[in-house]
């Protein structure tokens, strides 16, 4: 059976890696030469060197290869994919793991690449407007606030730091401590603050006011990519591949649609929210779908429940929201100096998972959960 693995995030690395140490030799494309830690780009704009971790050797390691390429048209129905440099590539099953990109104006840069990354800071001080109240942009304020005391830095929080009790929400005491935290490390909080549009060096929010910025991050939501829509995929409005409760793509069941790009439904997490709590699950069940759809039988349907949100506050502090298996926001919380050791644990956990930390050592200890009234 001819495997293509399209796309090496979280998702897709781990169906690669899992279906090669099978022995089903798959190959994986992705248009890098290596695997960044996505979770980790706050980390390394604000000054962090990250890890290489090229694909080929790790994927050849285990019986696997990986095409450097790409992909310029998918077509599902012929089963054929068509690379950038002409080259047609066929599969029998393919692994859609493509993930997704921030949906940023012109003006702002993204935390989606190492490219990104380092450019996201103005040089010897100045101002930096973060727009987005989700996780990436109360990550990203926190770090670059701690560690560069020089720039001056405002985070436009839309709607997206306030307590919420819906699926990927935070509580009540996870925000208030969330706010403690930014507020110590002179984040200027503009709270509701929607942007209407962005200018060179100036965002206009839509109560008519001007926020002046020396450099933009847009951290203010993802999409997926048009691939899937452009090869006659079922897709959403937004363009995420429909899977079934198998992941396999309701149009064309021999695509595997994982991670960012998909639109999947776990038992008993409900709907998957972008991210990779439940994209390196979903990589591991592709792989157990594809192994069983080689021999024959019927792939089982996708069970994942969510547990907790970690949320990194610098270096020395952090929030661990606790969550039902819907992935609803409970009264419990971890902060402080060992939730930041936690939430470190969980990123080496991640790769450990995937098989590109094998040394991850024992988890670190943790208090007893802190009992706060729920929001």
């Amino acid at each position: 059976m001819n495997i293509v693995v399209l796309g090496g995030g979280y998702a897709g690395l781990t169906a690669a890696a899992r279906l090669a140490e099978a022995g089903l030799a798959p190959i994986l494309i992705d248009a890098k030469d290596e695997f960044v830690e996505r979770i980790r780009l706050h980390e390394a704009a604000a000054g962090s060197t990250p890890r290489s971790l090229p694909y080929a050797p790790f994927l050849a390691a285990r019986g696997g290869k990986f095409r450097r390429a790409r992909v310029a048209a998918l077509d599902a129905d012929r089963r054929t994919l068509r690379l950038s440099d002409g080259d047609l590539v066929t599969y029998d099953v393919l692994v859609y793991a493509v993930g997704s990109a921030t949906m940023r104006p012109p003006h702002s840069i993204g935390l989606d690449s190492l490219a990104d990354a380092r450019a996201a800071l103005p040089a010897g001080g100045g101002k930096l407007l973060i727009v987005g109240g989700g996780l990436t942009g109360i990550e990203a304020s926190a770090e670059f606030a701690e560690r560069r005391p020089d720039i001056a830095v405002t985070l436009a929080a839309g709607g997206g730091m306030r307590a919420s009790n819906a699926p990927g929400g935070i509580s009540r005491g996870g925000i208030a401590h969330v706010r403690e935290v930014l507020e110590r490390l002179r984040v200027t909080i503009l709270d509701g603050a929607w942007i209407e549009g962005v200018a060179p060096g100036r965002a206009t929010l839509r109560d008519g006011r001007n926020v002046a910025f020396d450099a933009c991050v847009w951290a203010a939501g993802f999409a997926p990519s048009a691939l899937a829509r452009a090869a006659g995929l079922a897709v959403t409005a937004s363009g995420k591949a429909i899977a079934d409760r198998m992941l396999r793509s309701v149009s064309h069941p021999d695509i595997v649609a994982i991670g960012d790009c998909a639109e999947a439904v776990a038992d008993p997490g409900g709907p998957c929210r972008m991210s990779c709590a439940v994209g390196r699950p979903m990589g591991q069940a592709a792989a157990d779908a594809v192994r069983a759809l080689a021999g024959g039988a019927a792939p089982a349907p996708f069970a994942f429940g969510y547990a907790f949100r970690c949320m990194s506050l610098g270096r020395t502090d952090g929030l661990i929201q606790f969550v039902d298996a819907q992935d609803r926001p409970t009264s419990d919380i971890w902060t402080g100096a060992r939730a930041a050791r936690w939430k470190e644990y969980i990123c080496r956990r991640t790769l450990n998972g995937i098989g590109l930390d094998p040394d991850l050592g024992p988890a670190p200890d943790v208090p007893p959960r802190q009992r706060v009234a729920a929001g």
